[in-house]
This record gives structure tokens, sequence and C-alpha cells, in this order.
């Protein structure tokens, strides 16, 4: 039936994106990070690629970051902040805001992605990094995920030799900081 079909095509989707993903994952350490990166000029590409995205749900996206470089694979920084920026959208509610700041303090990157959705339960805070691990399992199956977007993001995070952590947004949804 159509409905079977649609069903078998929409796996094989998802599958196809979880062995790249697994892939991506396992020749990061490959991946040279020598490039000299404008962090600033990054985001705005980021915010641009996704834009569509944001206004499908009705999400101010805003950009808020120092004229600062960083040496590292320009490839991968590109795909830590497109998807912390993407679930941020992703999880956000209409007419909500994601907005993302960057600068530069002595030897170190300051990154965060912030937004104004429902948040993160305390408790799974530090679960969030873990592969496959979800907040919200009922929802995430209709957003099409494959729960390796912040297990990606934490790998680029370390082989960047830098940091991240999540907290609650004051105004209400959650802040990702990356230090780098």
């Amino acid at each position: 039936t159509l409905q079977t079909l649609k069903m078998v095509t929409e796996q094989n989707g998802r599958l196809s994106k979880m062995v790249k993903t697994l892939l991506d994952m396992s020749e990061l350490q490959t991946v040279s990070r020598d490039e000299t990166i404008a962090v600033d000029a990054l985001v705005d590409e980021v915010l641009v690629d996704l834009e569509p995205l944001a206004q499908e749900k009705e999400i101010k996206l805003i950009g808020n970051c120092k004229d600062t470089t960083m040496v590292g694979s320009d490839i991968l920084i590109y795909r830590m902040v497109y998807n912390l920026v993407e679930n941020a959208i992703k999880y956000n509610h209409s007419d909500g805001q994601v907005t993302v700041n960057a600068y530069k303090n002595q030897k170190h990157i300051y990154l965060s992605v912030e937004d104004t959705g429902n948040g993160i339960p305390e408790e799974l805070k530090d679960r969030v990094f873990e592969p496959f691990f979800r907040v919200d399992k009922s929802r995430s199956r209709e957003l099409g995920g494959v729960g390796l977007g912040l297990a990606l993001v934490r790998e680029i995070v370390i082989v960047h030799d830098g940091n991240i952590a999540v907290k609650s947004n004051p105004s209400g949804g959650t802040i990702f900081e990356v230090v780098l």
C-alpha cells in the first residue's frame, strides 16, 4: 500500500542519514584542522542556509558575532554551528527566536546558540550528547532526526580541544555554549 511505501521510504532516508553521520564521525580525526576560519562569516552563512526552515516555523534568527577568527576545520565548525542552530529552530515554538553569539577572549573563542523553546530538563542535560538519545521521543520522529546531531557536535568540539555545555536560558529555552 501507499502507507507502507511511505513508511519504508522514510525509514530508508533516516537510515542513510544515520550512516552518513556515523561516517562523518569516524573520519573526524583525519580532517585537517589548520584552516583560518572567519567565525562571524561562517555563522552568517549558517543563518542564511537555515533561514527557509526558520521562516517555515516563524522563528527569528539573530547573529550577534564579533569579527572573530580561529584555526580549525572550516567544514567541521560549519557542521557544528549548523547542527546547533537547526536543533534550536526545530525544537522551538513559532514566533520564537534563535540567537548565535560569538566572540574572542584572549586565546578562546566563545560561541553560544540560544533558543526560546521548551528547554531541557536538568537531569537530561548531560545525556543530550549521547548518540541516539532523545529528550522527547514522540516529537523527534516527526522532526526527522536520527539522534546523532549533538553527538557529532560534541565530537567536533573535542577534536578542536574545546568544551561544550548546556544551560537553561533565563528567558526560557536552552543555551548551548561552546568554548574553543
